[in-house]
């Protein structure tokens, strides 16, 4: 499926979703969950790629997988909501600690859209009321920490930003 195929899908699918169609929403949203990763990878690789396009790709990615989650959990599929926001959470986390120009300049919608993304799987985890969900958390925050210190230490030079 195409870049364009997948934002047609996201906006069919949000909207199914605001008309209570789940089921058709969850379909739609697997689909662009699915290729929407690979546009992401394939953008980074494009010099002509303005920071703007990937925050907007970046941006779907969240949203998305925050309505896939949502879904899947209505439909009592706890465990592939989780995977869900986990999958999205860690790509995201992945792209921000990649050295390229053009991630140091999205640098603060990756950090937003991974608090984000983190806030969601807490709230998820919290919600299910079981200590093995609040384990699970517990070793993404953990990750989550590493993340950050790799941040600080693969940080891009000033000089390399020009």
């Amino acid at each position: 499926m195409d870049l364009q195929q997948s934002w047609a899908h996201f906006l069919k699918a949000e909207q199914l979703l605001d008309q209570g169609h789940w089921p058709e929403a969850h379909y739609l949203f697997d689909q662009v969950l699915s290729h929407l990763p690979g546009h992401i990878q394939n953008a980074l690789d494009q010099q002509e790629l303005k920071p703007c396009q990937l925050a907007c790709l970046l941006s779907g990615l969240r949203d998305a997988a925050v309505h896939q989650s949502e879904i899947l959990n209505k439909m009592g599929a706890q465990q592939q909501a989780f995977q869900v926001l986990n999958q999205s959470y860690a790509l995201v986390q992945f792209i921000s600690i990649e050295p390229s120009p053009l991630v140091a300049a999205c640098a603060d919608t990756l950090h937003t859209h991974s608090e984000d993304l983190l806030r969601h799987l807490g709230a998820f985890c919290a919600a299910q009321r079981n200590a093995q969900w609040m384990i699970e958390f517990e070793q993404i925050e953990q990750a989550h920490h590493h993340f950050a210190s790799l941040k600080d230490h693969s940080a891009i030079p000033p000089r390399m930003m020009n």
